[in-house]
């Protein structure tokens, strides 16, 4: 069997060549002794985690009400604007039923290894008064202030989301858009679903990511949930279609699976504009056209006012400077680019003040063996464990729950798989592990589903949610 990552350069090729499944279970088995720490940590931290976040719940009647459960904001302690965002973001916090506006959570720590020491002394501690910890928590600013890594640990105990934008206009523009859109008489999107695949043969990761995620997922939103429709699958997923399709009616969700650019051998300016662009429906060379990035979202006129957008995609939610991977694997790119940084598609669309309310994408490598195997991918149907994480975000969504609830399945696939690898690292060191072929297949199979569980994120507030007009 063959493992096989979306994405593509800019000249259309893949970003990773496909790896046979016995030589990459060969090298991460021999990885294990070097990830040991790291491994063993973030199983300890998210066996925490969990246990911390059902305490949480527990506490509170309805965790999808954020009035109940808590909301508040997370800030780095030196952010030089902090002043001006707290001021920005106060309306925001009233509305969400914030204590005391103007006194969010700070973050203070540099470096990974103070990471968990934050998240013990200021959230996860058992001295904490648990009943008054908030559960939404809304991380402000970059991964240059606030790291990826954090935010994938703490989505494992919290509900979390992150803003980042370029100016404080934009911020401003965001903050009043949800309260606008929340508080409006009317919902301004209807029971419309807008779902789009593009398909480059049965030798391609996007022929799996039609047929086995995106092809069941909008025939179970048509079945079981009862909302309309619009497909762009195949040789109808071009960039003009999907345009226009954006630009045509209120969808609540627009949901594609599609390669995402990597622009990884261009300068730091070119990825920041295009890496995470979707890559649409094309013959031959990869070119611009075939590309919707950032710089097509339209300025001028309203643009998916208030619904949900999700991307799976590489590197859609943004792009780490170096990838988890490389740590494993020597054919990931041991440095992508000089600095984190989050999509410029996501940004562009939650500052448009007509925009949507909440993104949903994935940071790095996304890998088709994390919902669908390409040598039996009819054995996966929609209610298989690969793809359930998935089902669980589109029925959260549209039954119109805070769209952090949408990751739950995703958080708790990522703090169960990573118990497992720590767990099987130490049953190794003690002897106690004979590999054989089933435990191997079930060894990689933890470390993809981990890695890509891990980066799914949400760019937005998470306690954003749908409101639909059905009528």
């Amino acid at each position: 069997m063959k493992i096989m990552g979306m994405g593509l350069d800019l000249q259309g090729r893949p970003l990773f060549p496909a790896i046979e499944e016995a030589i990459l279970t060969k090298t991460l088995i021999a990885a294990l002794e070097h990830n040991a720490a790291a491994m063993q940590q973030m199983g300890q931290i998210s066996a925490i985690g969990a246990t911390f976040k059902s305490e949480l719940e527990r506490k509170v009647q309805d965790p999808g009400d954020p009035l109940q459960a808590g909301w508040t904001y997370l800030i780095h302690t030196d952010d030089p604007q902090r002043a001006e965002i707290t001021e920005i973001l106060a309306p925001l916090a009233r509305h969400r039923g914030m204590d005391n506006p103007k006194q969010p959570m700070l973050y203070y720590a540099n470096s990974a290894e103070e990471w968990f020491d934050w998240l013990h002394d200021e959230y996860l501690s058992l001295e904490l008064e648990v009943g008054r910890t908030p559960q939404y928590v809304m991380l402000v600013g970059g991964p240059e202030r606030i790291p990826f890594g954090l935010q994938a640990i703490l989505d494992i105990s919290a509900k979390v989301g992150r803003i980042a934008f370029d100016s404080l206009d934009e911020l401003q523009q965001y903050v009043d858009k949800l309260i606008r859109i929340e508080t409006a008489a009317v919902p301004l999107v209807r029971d419309d679903i807008l779902m789009f695949a593009p398909d480059a043969g049965p030798t391609d990761a996007t022929y799996f990511s039609r047929e086995y995620m995106v092809k069941p997922l909008s025939e179970h939103i048509c079945q079981e949930i009862g909302f309309s429709t619009r497909s762009l699958m195949a040789h109808e997923a071009t960039r003009a279609r999907l345009e226009q399709a954006l630009g045509d009616g209120s969808p609540a969700l627009v949901y594609t699976a599609s390669h995402g650019l990597g622009a990884m051998s261009e300068p730091d300016e070119i990825q920041r504009r295009f890496n995470g662009a979707i890559v649409c429906q094309h013959e031959g060379p990869l070119r611009r056209e075939d590309l919707f990035a950032a710089e097509d979202v339209p300025s001028d006129q309203p643009f998916l006012e208030g619904s949900v957008f999700f991307q799976f995609a590489c590197f859609s939610y943004g792009t780490p400077a170096q990838s988890d991977y490389a740590h494993w694997i020597d054919n990931v790119p041991k440095q992508y680019t000089q600095d984190d940084f989050i999509g410029a598609l996501p940004k562009k669309l939650l500052a448009h003040p007509r925009g949507p309310i909440a993104f949903i994408g994935h940071l790095d490598t996304a890998w088709l063996h994390g919902f669908a195997d390409v040598e039996s991918p009819h054995i996966l149907d929609r209610w298989h464990s690969r793809i359930q994480p998935f089902v669980h975000s589109i029925n959260q969504l549209l039954r119109l729950q805070p769209v952090s609830l949408a990751m739950e399945e995703m958080n708790k696939r990522y703090s169960t798989t990573s118990a497992m690898l720590a767990d099987t690292y130490d049953r190794q060191r003690r002897g106690r592990y004979q590999w054989n072929r089933r435990k191997e297949e079930r060894f990689i199979n933890s470390w993809i589903v981990r890695g890509d569980a891990q980066n799914y994120m949400i760019f937005g507030d998470p306690a954003a949610r749908l409101r639909i007009s059905t009528a």
